[in-house]
């Protein structure tokens, strides 16, 4: 679905298929399409993206994280099932020191900040449902409840801002990994939307330079459509 977390797997699925030549089929949902909850449900209950259908060798089902047979949901999941099965360790981090690192940030990422990003995102969403009469008001109403929500987030860049170095430029470590991956939806809706201020966070801002630079990643924004997480188009 555009402008949703199944742009990182998209990613994920390019970085493998540059490296290993692995193939995939690519369905792209619009997000504001009335037909495109009805597609995903009816592949898995939720009817939320990302989801990933496999296509077994042999008739068996595919050994992974599910509910359903061949049918992966859930981002941080589908990120490890990639890694575990279509990488060859390229994103394993280096030292037990780098995997508890690459373990903390992983839920970091999932469990922090994109809770944070997403409660201010829900505040400032409000306003831009409501008729225009009422739009203003109810913005300045709510605007100090963004404002905390924005805030909160702070203390969260500066963790991540301490944590790099030369020596550890990415959050798994040494050498890109899942917690990077994970990471990086939280950071591309911070950044889109104006949360994230990269001169207070400029090991943080260089990491995510990095990240926008990969070639796997410009072809995934390439292939994957709309990514546009201030509006969510």
């Amino acid at each position: 679905m555009s402008s949703s977390q199944s742009f990182v797997i998209l990613w994920a699925l390019e970085e493998v298929a540059g490296a290993h030549g692995i193939k995939y089929n690519l369905k792209n949902l619009p997000r504001r399409d009335k037909n495109t909850a009805k597609e995903l449900k009816a592949i898995f209950p939720l009817g939320k993206s990302p989801i990933v259908t496999l296509e077994p060798v042999g008739g068996e089902p595919a050994q992974t994280y599910q509910v359903l047979l061949n049918v992966l949901t859930e981002s941080r999941l589908i990120l490890q099932f990639i890694a575990d099965n279509y990488s060859t360790g390229e994103w394993v981090p280096e030292s037990e020191v780098d995997k508890r690192r690459d373990t903390f940030f992983e839920e970091l990422a999932k469990s922090t900040l994109v809770v944070k990003v997403d409660f201010a995102v829900i505040f400032e969403a409000i306003a831009s449902f409501l008729p225009f009469g009422l739009r203003h008001l109810i913005s300045l109403l709510i605007k100090p409840v963004v404002s905390h929500f924005v805030g909160d987030q702070r203390d969260i860049y500066q963790v991540m801002e301490n944590s790099l170095s030369e020596e550890l430029p990415w959050f798994s470590g040494k050498k890109i990994g899942l917690a990077d991956f994970n990471m990086s939806f939280g950071m591309d809706m911070a950044v889109q939307r104006g949360y994230f201020e990269p001169k207070k966070y400029p090991k943080v801002a260089k990491w995510y330079a990095t990240i926008l630079d990969r070639p796997a990643y410009k072809r995934a924004l390439e292939k994957g459509g709309a990514y546009d997480l201030a509006i969510f188009a």
